[in-house]
């Protein structure tokens, strides 16, 4: 699969969830915007919905806060803008369906969140508009995951190229004894012609590379400016300008180190192998044809001619030069 110009079987695409972190003030997504560009992030993510589609009105508090953390369109393309001249890539979560033709103008993929893995108006238009998929699954059951993914796949035969699975657990912030890492490999096995990547929200960066060192080919982190002294939830478990750059880095450091197996030494390896293994070396004084004893022989580093393994080929035959104590046989 191909997002923003990234082949995912060979590299990694990591995100940075804004989500609602600018708490609906413009120049506190700025903020979070210009950190994500100088953090070595490839994209970030935006969360956009319309209040009444989005949150009933049966939990007030919650459906108030959504109405005052909700930036208009008009911002989002703003900042979508914005976006384009700091060279980072853009992408966004519709959580209702009616804002999925603005989501599809930021590029080629749109996230689907966890709640929506089973609200296919949403995941229809997105087929309409032949965008890529990025399906998050927490919350859901295998059985739920495989129903969405053989729904998409009547849908869009190309499916390998236009769907991504990310592991979630939705619990905010997650335990990280509760974040189930090794589900990616499971996801991996599972759906072998899909991306498998993770979407974290545990505090401890620990979880993140965890994933990528089991194969997770998109990370989804959650950022924010700074979270000091902030109240929304969503903040504490976000990465912010004291250590989001290193997470990246570390994240893209754990992917180089797990791209290859070799079941043979590595070709960087080969002109180090004499000098790590102990060769056969005279413990005495060995004259011209003498013969090699286990009594005058010994073995140290490095194996210039001769391994531990080469001793029969030794052993009663004559020396055919003299050899000083402590060097090498050859």
């Amino acid at each position: 699969m191909k997002i923003f110009n990234k082949d995912l079987d060979k590299d990694i695409l990591v995100v940075g969830e804004i989500g609602l972190n600018h708490e609906g003030k413009l120049k506190e997504a700025l903020k979070i915007l210009k950190l994500a560009s100088i953090s070595g992030l490839d994209a970030i993510k935006f969360q956009l919905y319309n209040p009444k589609k989005y949150q009933s009105r049966d939990n007030i508090e919650r459906y108030n806060r959504l109405k005052k953390f909700n930036l208009s369109d008009d911002d989002y393309i703003f900042l979508k803008k914005k976006a384009r001249k700091l060279k980072i890539k853009v992408l966004a979560t519709p959580l209702t369906e009616d804002k999925v033709k603005l989501a599809a103008s930021f590029g080629e993929v749109v996230k689907v969140a966890s709640g929506d893995i089973n609200f296919y108006p949403t995941i229809d238009e997105i087929i309409k508009m032949k965008k890529k998929i990025i399906l998050s699954t927490g919350n859901a059951t295998l059985k739920e995951i495989d129903k969405t993914v053989n729904y998409i796949q009547r849908k869009n035969n190309k499916i390998s190229n236009s769907l991504a699975l990310l592991h979630c657990v939705s619990t905010y912030p997650t335990l990280i004894e509760n974040a189930n890492i090794k589900k990616i490999s499971l996801l991996k096995k599972r759906y072998p012609k899909l991306t498998i990547g993770y979407s974290n929200h545990c505090c401890e960066k620990e979880a993140v590379l965890s994933a990528v060192a089991l194969g997770a080919k998109i990370v989804e982190v959650h950022i924010t400016n700074d979270k000091k002294n902030k109240k929304f939830r969503d903040h504490h478990l976000s990465f912010d300008k004291s250590n989001l750059k290193d997470l990246v880095k570390s994240i893209k450091l754990v992917h180089k180190s797990v791209q290859n197996l070799s079941l043979n030494p590595e070709k960087i390896q080969l002109s180090s192998i004499k000098q790590m293994r102990k060769g056969i070396v005279a413990s005495k004084e060995i004259k011209k044809g003498q013969k090699f004893t286990y009594n005058n022989i010994h073995f140290a580093r490095p194996a210039l001619k001769y391994q531990f393994h080469d001793i029969n080929k030794l052993i009663g035959k004559k020396s055919n030069k003299n050899f000083k104590i402590g060097f090498s046989i050859k």
